[in-house]
């Protein structure tokens, strides 16, 4: 059997470097040549990033297969509603971080169940 590292540490190199290389050469290029890679390059990374993001949809309870915890592990533990955090990241990424993004409130079971305390000045 194949060590992890051996195919995943080539591999993320290779992606890496890949990436590396388009952002050098647009900032090398001129702008007709940057146009031209823009044309090229744009459609295949959003391909790219959307064929990432399938393999993160939601199931019918709203939870990602990817990021959620496995059942086996963790059988009687109810987890909070939370983003993906493969969407989550590309949010932050393309929308930048000066822009408010809703986000979800870790609230525990007992805090659902506490009522709001009430004091009536009589």
């Amino acid at each position: 059997m194949l060590d992890r590292d051996t195919i995943v540490g080539p591999l993320q190199a290779s992606v890496q470097r890949r990436l590396d290389d388009l952002i050098r050469s647009v900032g090398k290029a001129d702008d007709e040549r940057a146009a031209e890679l823009g044309r090229r390059e744009v459609p295949l990374l959003v391909e790219t990033l959307r064929s990432v993001l399938a393999l993160h949809e939601p199931d019918a309870r709203g939870r990602c297969p990817i990021c959620r915890p496995r059942g086996s592990r963790l059988l009687f533990w109810r987890r909070n509603r939370t983003p993906c955090r493969a969407y989550l990241a590309v949010q932050l990424r393309l929308e930048g971080m000066d822009e408010p993004t809703a986000v979800i409130p870790n609230v525990t079971s007992h805090q659902r169940r506490r009522k709001p305390h009430l004091d009536y000045a009589g």
